[in-house]
């Protein structure tokens, strides 16, 4: 049994030697999102060495998660700069407006059009009391006298930003080690694999050779050989199959650390084995986990304060000066400027501000909830990991016991082999056990690994 992406999955060997996974419980939709994401890697084409930490490095950078989070820690930068302005510093603008009215004039005894009305008597169009053309244009001047309260605010919304951003990080380096340390782990069994084939193939070339001389001297069957050989190919079989599963976990795993994924050439050359550590225990309160929900609450308060900022008094001052005027042929006296301030301060909104802290009241509550839930998920599959772990041992202590006993009938077996003293077809069925148990052996290493990795995972 192995944790895979929050989920357990079982290992087992079939009927032909080869290894089938099989899901147990359910996956959580945080990491599918995460799988999704990673089939949209580019690849970086860089070289690699081929060590576990090699490849985490890779998956740092090739993230594109943790490209856009950076990039969101860089706008949530910018943005304080930009309401610091907003609130704080003064504003410039060039200003105009040209505002045409045109009549009918019947004035003179005739009928004609004009742009603008003016001093026209008898005419169609516009009251000239309501409306009449005219040009203005020039440069406005604005100060926010009591912006610093807002800009606090503002300022505080744009630093939680920042965080929360950073903390995606954090929480996407986190998932992303637990899921190349998974694909890593599955390529060293591949390996385990191949190098037990390699050894089972070079114990039956000598028995081949041995029973190939008592075939000729008489002290064996040609058909005792013939097992031997069949023996053979399915051990090659069995490499074959080991080759052909490495070859796939191996691409899988350069295609998750976004790295130019070329054909493997040696095995033993590539990816050195890892002793995976136990990380020391962590609390609820503690875990990185439960950053997360700290600042999803504390978005909802700043949330709040950012709304009730419309209901804070705003004083503004304000300098304008420029061109004036309805269109006179003196219109070069129209020059001027003016100064002056601008007092606005909401005191009802029909319920808006009640409103507003109702569904703030309601999203804590869903904050706090899901942290609840999550902490209760986290502590079980801690509990289940533990559980795992304790059954591998007692499980890798009988199969240690069975290897050793197999060990020595198979010493032994060999011995009288040579000899003709016990048929090929025994030798064999003590073999074929032995290699069993060592295959189940090579599963239970890799499987406590992946359980030591899922509760370092969940353990953070």
């Amino acid at each position: 049994m192995f944790i895979l992406h929050g989920d357990f999955y079982r290992i087992s060997t079939k009927s032909d030697g080869t290894f089938a996974v099989t899901k147990k419980f359910g996956m959580t939709r945080f990491v599918t999102l995460i799988l999704g994401v990673l089939c949209f890697w580019t690849v970086s084409g860089q070289s690699m060495r081929g060590t576990l930490e090699d490849y985490l490095d890779s998956a740092r950078r090739n993230s594109p998660l943790i490209k856009e989070y950076a990039g969101q820690k860089e706008i949530a930068a910018s943005e304080r700069q930009r309401l610091k302005a907003f609130y704080m510093h003064s504003k410039a603008e060039v200003n105009g407006d040209l505002l045409f009215v045109p009549i009918v004039s019947l004035d003179c005894g005739g009928a004609s059009f004009k742009w603008n009305a003016h001093d026209a008597v008898d005419y169609y169009g516009y009251d000239l009391g309501e409306s009449s053309g005219y040009l203005h244009g020039g440069v406005t001047w604005t100060k926010p006298l009591l912006g610093g309260g807002l800009y606090k605010v503002a300022e505080e919304q744009a630093d939680l930003d920042g965080e929360r951003a950073s903390n995606e990080i954090r929480l996407e380096e986190h998932s992303l080690e637990r899921l190349v340390t998974e694909h890593y782990l599955l390529c060293l069994l591949d390996k385990a694999r191949i190098a037990f084939a390699d050894s089972v193939g070079r114990v039956l070339d000598r028995q081949v050779e041995t029973v190939g001389r008592l075939v000729s001297n008489g002290l064996a069957s040609r058909s005792d050989l013939r097992l031997l050989e069949v023996e053979k190919e399915a051990n090659n079989d069995a490499r074959v199959s080991a080759l052909q599963s490495y070859q796939s976990h191996f691409v899988d795993l350069n295609l998750v650390c976004g790295v130019e994924v070329g054909e493997p050439k040696r095995t033993e050359q590539l990816l050195p084995d890892v002793d995976v550590q136990m990380t020391l225990g962590q609390s609820g309160a503690q875990s990185g986990f439960m950053e997360k929900y700290r600042l999803d609450s504390l978005n909802v308060e700043v949330g709040l304060r950012s709304f009730n900022t419309q209901y804070k008094p705003r004083l503004d001052l304000f300098m304008n000066g420029g061109l004036q005027t309805a269109g006179t042929p003196d219109w070069y006296r129209h020059f001027g400027w003016s100064a002056g301030l601008t007092f606005r301060w909401t005191f009802s909104d029909g319920g808006q501000k009640r409103q507003m802290e109702r569904q703030a009241q309601i999203k804590r509550n869903t904050v706090s909830t899901y942290r609840d839930n999550f902490d209760y998920q986290r502590r079980m599959r801690l509990s289940q990991c533990q559980s795992e772990l304790a059954r591998n041992n007692e499980r890798k202590q009988i199969l240690e016991n069975q290897l050793n006993e197999y060990d020595e009938i198979l010493s032994e077996y060999a011995r009288k082999l040579a000899v003709g003293q016990v048929s090929v077809l025994d030798y064999l069925m003590v073999l074929r056990n032995k290699i069993s148990v060592e295959r189940d052996r090579l599963l239970l290493d890799t499987n406590r690994k992946l359980i030591i990795t899922a509760y370092n995972y969940w353990n953070w």
